[in-house]
């Protein structure tokens, strides 16, 4: 009411509803262009606490792959150790059941897909196959292949399946005037490539070091927060260490000899 003066606990209240306004709405802006920009880079990756290859933070070594029985493995599991719940081995981030999409982690049959040599790794179709999921791709849903905001998917999907796809409709005389998105050369930078372009790769091998030590969850959250205060090294499982550390940690603790005189 006009001229009733507001109490400064009526005033820490308006405070209060409208701070919890603000943090209701932040997720809604951080993810307007796409979810991974607000999650950043060390949601994937985290530079000291790895649970496998490309220093990656999650791994899901228990969903079974429908196709083969077996769990699921390459990077494909890196990406479930995010997409799929937490009892399935994932953190509860936009699930995917693999028994119900399609089908990744195995070999191409070419009579029902020809997938570029390019977009597969190590002649296995993987999620990054694809999806470039580094927040530098500008397509929806982190596609390879620009579908015009999701208008024109099947753009994408002459990429592999060019004779089931009306290539005239969208303007194409074959599958190579589509253009393939890719991060992963950072001489170039974040581009899309014909894919006859001798730059245009989805992958670089590089040897495979990380080990975990710890059976450490999958979570968004940093890597501070959940995995052991005490570091491994000062307790570690024999059992859990690659045979060349543990030589190296077994001889530390030897007693030096004296070199005789």
């Amino acid at each position: 009411m006009d001229g009733v003066k507001q109490s400064p606990k009526g005033g820490e209240d308006m405070m209060r509803k409208t701070l919890g306004l603000l943090i209701l709405a932040f997720p809604l802006v951080s993810y307007a262009y796409g979810p991974h920009e607000a999650l950043d880079c060390l949601a994937c990756h985290d530079p000291h606490y790895a649970k496998a290859y490309k220093i990656f933070k999650v791994k899901n070594e228990v969903y079974p792959n429908p196709r083969t029985g077996k769990p699921i493995d390459g990077i494909s599991a890196l990406c479930l150790g995010c997409h799929n719940l937490e009892k399935f081995g994932g953190a509860n981030v936009r699930p995917i059941f693999l028994h119900m999409t399609h089908p990744v982690n195995i070999k191409p049959n070419p009579k029902i897909a020809q997938v570029p040599k390019k977009l597969l790794r190590d002649g296995i179709l993987q999620c990054v196959s694809c999806h470039d999921p580094h927040p530098s791709n500008p397509n929806w849903k982190y596609l390879r292949v620009d579908t015009k905001g999701g208008s024109q998917v099947g753009r994408f999907c002459a990429l592999c399946h060019p004779a089931k796809a009306d290539l005239k409709f969208y303007g194409l005389r074959s599958k190579k005037d589509l253009k393939v998105f890719t991060s992963m050369n950072e001489a170039i930078g974040p581009v899309s490539l014909s894919l006859n372009d001798p730059n245009l790769t989805i992958q670089n091998p590089t040897p495979n070091y990380v080990r975990a030590f710890g059976d450490f969850k999958n979570s968004l959250a940093p890597a501070y927060t959940y995995v052991p205060l005490e570091p491994w090294i000062y307790n570690p499982d024999p059992k859990r260490l690659p045979p060349e550390l543990r030589k190296l940690i077994e001889a530390s603790k030897k007693p030096k000899t004296k070199k005789k005189k």
